[in-house]
């Protein structure tokens, strides 16, 4: 549990707390977070997942030491909820201010009375939260009986807002090459952008311009999925692909199998792609599926998951670690309808499906499928039938592809340094390319007893590490 601590929080959830915490009336009030834990080579996360708020002068009543408390039975109440549920237990309160905010020393010594002990009945780290009106700071106890400062809040949402206990130092100058950017992104975001870790499950005629796009904003650290290497059929699609890494020479002299051994990984390009946009880069790629360990592993620290894969294998854990671990993401592909019998195309649409805590579920809007699930994983026969309308002409796929992992990276832009206006909807967007028009396509409500992003107790909603990824068992 090295490195700093971070707390990750959905924008639901926080504006509920904000509401209670800030009433008003400028007094003091408390509540309790339980929260997942996650710990990766990036620091420790704590995910909040439950807000039990405190009913005043029933569970927050005057203190004997201080000015306000939690009352013993709401603390063993929430602690032992806690133990039983693998969660840790945050106190919260309030104080006065706006960008900065501080414990006391009365709130000090209360923690270093009281923590020792809830750390015994809890097993699980321990702690306290204190917020301002545009701050937060945390004083977390581990079992180890080390204390841990919270350096950052996040709050997942429309936005992707930050939370210090006070005002970060200015940033450090970006190099110039970023200078086209900075005049409308800030040296702030330009700084924000290079400390982001960003994910694309698919490297193909969709993810593979995504990344590039990615590296071209100066993305810090890029993960890329894909198993798959480069063919023929591929280069239409792939600007970024040669006919040398298709090895197409050896497919014309009938050597097929020998090019496909020989030929480039789709994650090779994509490494290729980010370093000549930015050398200072981290590129981390995993050539296999996305159900693998190892790659499914990697997703969980991001800050944000692109979804260009088209299985439903891929949707799954994608869904799942976007809702235990609260990463948004955005799920985009393309969709040709041909008649078989004709050849006639009968309908095109792009979508574009953004992935919020709050919102947009793909197993609660039924898109992901068991049935095809289940035929996955006999083999690669799904695979086959699932291509785009059989490899149609280049120039309309090729064309498709890239508006919408613009459109995407562009939200995620506008996610990341605050510039989604508060009037957008979030709904699902479909492209329709013969119509010259995007369409908003309303999502379906989540449903409480979803496995993913559910209240029950039997979801792995911010769970964090908690839960096994949900990986076909391997045969």
């Amino acid at each position: 549990m090295s490195g700093a601590w971070r707390l990750i929080i959905d924008s639901g959830t926080y504006l509920q707390l904000h509401d209670h915490l800030f009433p008003g009336d400028g007094d003091e009030h408390g509540a309790v977070l339980a929260a997942g834990l996650a710990t990766s080579a990036r620091g420790t996360r704590l995910i909040a997942r439950d807000l039990f708020v405190a009913r005043d002068g029933v569970d927050f009543v005057p203190g004997a030491r201080g000015y306000r408390r939690l009352t013993a039975e709401f603390v063993r109440d929430h602690i032992r909820r806690c133990r039983d549920e693998n969660l840790v237990y945050l106190a919260v309160h309030n104080h006065g201010g706006s960008d900065s905010v501080a414990f006391s020393d009365v709130d000090l010594r209360s923690h270093e009375r009281g923590y020792p002990a809830l750390l015994d009945i809890s097993g699980n780290p321990v702690g306290a939260l204190v917020l301002a009106h545009e701050a937060l700071a945390g004083d977390v106890w581990t079992p180890d009986r080390v204390r841990r400062p919270i350096a950052e809040t996040v709050i997942v949402g429309r936005h992707l807002r930050r939370l210090h206990p006070s005002p970060p130092p200015p940033p450090p100058k970006a190099p110039p090459t970023w200078d086209r950017q900075i005049r409308w992104l800030g040296e702030r975001g330009q700084d924000l952008l290079s400390r982001t870790k960003v994910a694309v499950i698919g490297a193909g005629g969709v993810g593979l311009p995504l990344t590039t796009m990615l590296g071209r904003l100066g993305v810090g650290h890029i993960v890329v999925i894909d198993p798959d290497r480069v063919e023929p059929l591929n280069l239409p699609r792939l600007p970024e692909a040669t006919r040398l890494d298709a090895m197409t020479f050896l497919h014309g002299l009938g050597m097929p199998g020998l090019a496909r051994r020989l030929s480039r990984s789709k994650v090779r390009i994509a490494r290729q792609s980010v370093r000549r946009a930015n050398r200072l880069a981290r590129f981390e790629g995993y050539r296999s599926s996305v159900i693998e360990p190892a790659a499914a592993r990697a997703l969980t620290d991001c800050d944000f998951i692109f979804l260009a894969a088209d299985s439903h294998h891929a949707r799954l854990v994608f869904n799942a670690v976007c809702h235990q671990y609260l990463i948004p993401g955005i799920q985009l592909g393309t969709r040709i309808d041909v008649e078989s019998r004709t050849g006639t195309v009968t309908d095109i649409r792009s979508n574009v499906r953004l992935v919020l805590p709050s919102t947009g579920c793909l197993r609660c809007n039924r898109l992901i499928s068991g049935a095809r699930l289940q035929d996955e994983s006999r083999g690669d026969r799904d695979r086959a039938r699932n291509r785009y309308a059989d490899e149609l002409p280049a120039p309309s796929v090729i064309s498709f592809n890239h508006e919408i992992a613009a459109r995407a990276v562009s939200d995620f832009l506008l996610m990341l340094v605050g510039l989604m206006e508060p009037a957008a909807p979030l709904d699902y967007l479909r492209l329709r390319p013969t119509r010259r028009r995007w369409e908003p396509v309303e999502g379906l409500p989540g449903r409480p007893k979803c496995r993913d992003c559910g209240y029950g107790s039997a979801s792995r909603r911010s769970r964090g590490d908690s839960p096994a990824l949900p990986l076909p068992e391997r045969r």
